[in-house]
């Protein structure tokens, strides 16, 4: 408990004390320095009293807060609080604070204020914060404050509170670009796609019918029966998708894009900007965002999902399973991954789905291979699971990799001249990149930053329509 004057106590001081302290000085007799004594004592006196009755004006108050919270960053997250006045004597007001940290801004008021809360009632409250990054945080106290009976004091008080914050990535825009795809508007605007294929799945065996794939005989079957026997198939529904992360140091790549072409998912970041001329995020926060959108996509498609991240070793595998349960889990999985300055190893990576996957599966893999030796060692690695399973390669496309006489790449400057040719050689290497990889069955997807979900979506659908599982 702490007091502190109030603006009544400090109203009175300057009217009253300072002047009885003036009389006291310069009156060393009479009228003038009884009065002075006398305002200076009842002042005193008085102060004295009203802090020493209100030593326990708050020890009544309790707090409930919840323990847990979830949040999306850039969404308002209102903090439910309720007070009860366990005490015997009614509060005239009440307000509280918490203490706020930088990854968060206070939406309204600082420090709210509650009206009377009588004895043996209680209150409710809000306390209205906006995230401004994701990840797990933690509040640990609230902050108190009324006034004492006479108003000459502010009681104040700390109440410890264990609340747990988890911020979770905005995917609104993301959703919203590939809304036909997976969110509950039907099928409009879609159309029919043949399937190739007839599928590898057994469904049934039935008697053999004119064109029927000699291939297809059970042959068991059509001795038991005395009559040929057909198996038939279906197209397999449900498949395994994983999507490897890579939060090595190569994922904290800046991602800058103008502010005047920048969407609302990057507007947030403007403020960690030099200058505020560009909204920058990492590679690492459109790999996660890539992430929980196919985990949504593969929901809708009926297959199995699954999320592996990895640094200088495996740190978080989720073996693939469906269901919104399952998707909760992957969410609070990857929502503290931040980049790790060490260089990735992908023989161990490789190694692990090696010896964990035994079933065919199709492996999104989210790497930066800008880096000449990564590349060489991921493509050294990369046949240890290539035989196996469908592999499917994405990284953010490099702001300046793009053909040098293309239509993005314009010069004003010789330095423009110089970083667009340096840009088309990068582009080049990525080209040499892809073929070696075509060469062991992975395809190498190099999408700009904001389409590398709509890519991914993409790889995949084509995966399942092509039955390439």
């Amino acid at each position: 408990m702490r007091f502190v004057p109030n603006t009544s106590l400090l109203w009175i001081a300057a009217l009253a004390v300072i002047p009885a302290t003036t009389a006291l000085v310069f009156f060393s007799g009479g009228v003038g320095l009884w009065i002075g004594m006398l305002v200076l004592g009842g002042v005193l006196v008085i102060s004295a009293i009203d802090l020493a009755r209100s030593q326990g004006r708050l020890d009544g108050l309790h707090l409930e807060a919840p323990e847990l919270l979830r949040a999306t960053r850039e969404k308002d997250l209102e903090i439910p609080l309720r007070f009860s006045n366990r005490g015997e004597e009614a509060l005239p007001w009440l307000r509280f604070g918490m203490p706020i940290l930088p990854e968060f801004r206070v939406q309204g008021e600082v420090v709210p204020r509650l009206g009377e809360i009588p004895p043996e009632k209680s209150r409710r409250a809000t306390f209205d914060l906006l995230p401004l990054r994701r990840g797990q945080f933690f509040l640990d106290a609230c902050h108190g404050e009324t006034s004492s009976l006479l108003g000459l004091w502010l009681v104040r008080r700390q109440f410890p509170i264990n609340l747990e914050l988890r911020v979770y990535p905005d995917l609104s825009v993301e959703r919203r670009r590939l809304s036909a795809i997976f969110l509950h508007r039907g099928n409009e605007g879609g159309h029919a796609v043949r399937q190739v294929g007839k599928g590898r799945e057994f469904e049934q065996l039935r008697e053999y019918q004119h064109g029927d794939d000699y291939i297809d005989i059970d042959w068991k079957a059509t001795a038991r029966r005395g009559q040929p026997v057909t198996r038939t198939y279906q197209i397999e529904r449900t498949q395994e998708v994983y999507v490897i992360v890579d939060h090595s140091r190569l994922s904290a790549r800046e991602l800058r894009t103008p502010i005047e072409e920048a969407d609302e998912s990057l507007a947030a970041f403007s403020e960690y900007a030099e200058g505020g001329e560009f909204a920058v995020t990492t590679q690492l926060e459109r790999f996660l965002h890539c992430s929980l959108i196919l985990a949504s996509v593969a929901e809708r498609q009926g297959d199995l999902f699954g999320f592996i991240s990895f640094a200088d070793q495996v740190d978080r595998f989720i073996r693939s399973r469906s269901g919104s349960g399952h998707y909760n889990i992957v969410r609070d999985a990857l929502y503290t991954l931040e980049p790790k300055m060490v260089a990735p190893d992908f023989e161990q990576l490789m190694v692990t789905l090696r010896q964990r996957l035994t079933r065919r599966a199709l492996l999104v893999m989210l790497v930066d291979l800008s880096d000449p030796l990564t590349a060489e060692q991921f493509y050294e690695s990369i046949p240890l699971i290539s035989r196996q399973h469908l592999v499917i390669v994405n990284m953010v496309r490099p702001e300046k990799a793009h053909p040098l006489f293309s239509a993005r790449n314009s010069a004003s400057s010789a330095t423009d001249i110089y970083e667009n040719l340096s840009g088309h050689f990068q582009w080049s290497d990525f080209g040499e990149i892809a073929k070696k990889l075509s060469h062991l069955g992975v395809d190498l997807g190099l999408p700009d930053h904001e389409e590398l979900c709509a890519e991914a979506v993409t790889q995949y659908l084509n995966v399942k329509k092509r039955q390439l599982i």
